[in-house]
């Protein structure tokens, strides 16, 4: 059975000593990768076959100060003002409204209401437990003997047997 190859986008952010980076990015990369550069910076998108862990340890290897990141759809978003960057890096406007997952209230609400359905009344009922003899007691210091409810007077009295 052939071992499929799973070709990736990542996005690598480079700081420093940004000379040869472009030469690695190139090395790493399937096809030809964008960049946005500045001084000491450096911003490039990229496809590559490698995971991110053998892109790391080659860039470490080759002592570079980066941020790298995987750009899976509904993981990652970037909005730069500048179009040409935006366009250069992203190949435009990163749309991630397609992702029904993240529809999480009416789903949660869904999931509520079926809930509610099977357990019936007993739903909003309210589960007390049985208060220890210390809390008992620490109520007792706190608001007198004559101010516990009828239930905690009962357990009191059931403690005491």
């Amino acid at each position: 059975m052939k071992e499929r190859i799973m070709i990736k986008s990542y996005c690598l952010i480079g700081m420093g000593d940004i000379t040869d980076l472009k030469e690695d990015i190139t090395f790493v990369s399937e096809a030809n990768a964008n960049y946005v550069c500045g001084e000491g910076l450096i911003i490039a998108t990229f496809r590559s076959s490698l995971h991110i862990a053998e892109i790391e340890e080659f860039l470490k290897m080759n002592d570079r100060s980066f941020i790298i990141f995987e750009m899976t759809p509904g993981f990652f978003s970037a909005s730069i003002k500048n179009k040409e960057f935006q366009d250069s890096l992203f190949g435009g406007k990163i749309d991630n409204s397609f992702l029904t997952s993240f529809k999480m209230v009416e789903g949660l609400r869904e999931m509520v209401d079926s809930l509610k359905e099977e357990i019936g009344e007993d739903f909003n009922k309210e589960v007390k437990k049985e208060l220890t003899l210390n809390e008992i007691l620490d109520k007792i210091n706190e608001v007198g003997l004559t101010n516990l409810t009828l239930q905690e007077k009962e357990l009191l009295e059931k403690y005491s047997n």
